[in-house]
């Protein structure tokens, strides 16, 4: 009998003021492999897996060739804190993207949100079900467009898939194609993440760059 594969390790606290969880985020640091998600008194603590970290190089690979040939900038940030103490509410994805406001935080380290405007596009991995509604977190911290993958892990990791979001008023309405780069559908990232898997990433890295010459931008 097989031994079942390892999955994320989700804690839920309750009962938790704002003030300590900005306590608990000081007592942890930004080293920890921790991620947070706080919704008015509800805690959840989420330990990523190696997977986690492979998706997020994978897209952000595939990002920054889609700015190289548009010839734009990006900033991007790893499982920032994006969090707004008036709503109660913080949040932390696998990674968040300027493209359209990459000026306001430019040289910045970290996301403030009291200053910031929220990243362009978020990219949110899960490997089990989180214990909030984190669409309804991002909607409510205005973030545009988001990019959930969800998968299993182990072998099939690399074989999930991928939902883009786009905020329509306060909600998310679901799309075919990426807002941000309105030419790229979904299943066209799935295929540049299944090559990078099958083929090697320079590989799909080149296969992305051909397609995208045939593609009107």
């Amino acid at each position: 009998m097989k031994a079942p594969k390892p999955s994320e390790q989700r804690l839920v606290l309750e009962d938790i003021s704002w003030q300590q969880f900005e306590a608990i985020l000081a007592e942890t640091g930004a080293d920890r492999t921790s991620r947070f998600t706080f919704d008015r008194s509800r805690l959840e603590m989420m330990t990523p897996l190696e997977e986690h970290d492979r998706c997020h190089k994978l897209i952000e690979s595939l990002i920054l060739v889609l700015v190289d040939v548009m010839k734009l900038q990006v900033e991007g940030y790893k499982a920032p804190t994006l969090k707004r103490s008036d709503l109660g509410l913080a949040v932390e994805p696998e990674a968040g993207y300027y493209l359209q406001h990459v000026a306001a935080v430019q040289g910045k380290a970290a996301i403030d949100l009291a200053l910031d405007p929220p990243p362009d596009l978020i990219l949110d991995v899960s490997l089990n079900k989180s214990t909030f509604d984190r669409l309804a977190l991002y909607a409510a911290l205005i973030v545009p467009e988001v990019w959930c993958y969800v998968s299993q892990p182990g072998d099939d990791f690399l074989k999930g898939q991928l939902q883009i979001y786009g905020l329509d008023g306060q909600r998310y309405a679901s799309s075919d194609h990426s807002f941000a780069f309105p030419f790229l559908p979904a299943g066209r990232i799935l295929q540049f993440i299944d090559e990078s898997d099958a083929l090697g990433l320079m590989t799909a890295l080149r296969s992305l760059r051909a397609w995208l010459q045939d593609v009107k931008i």
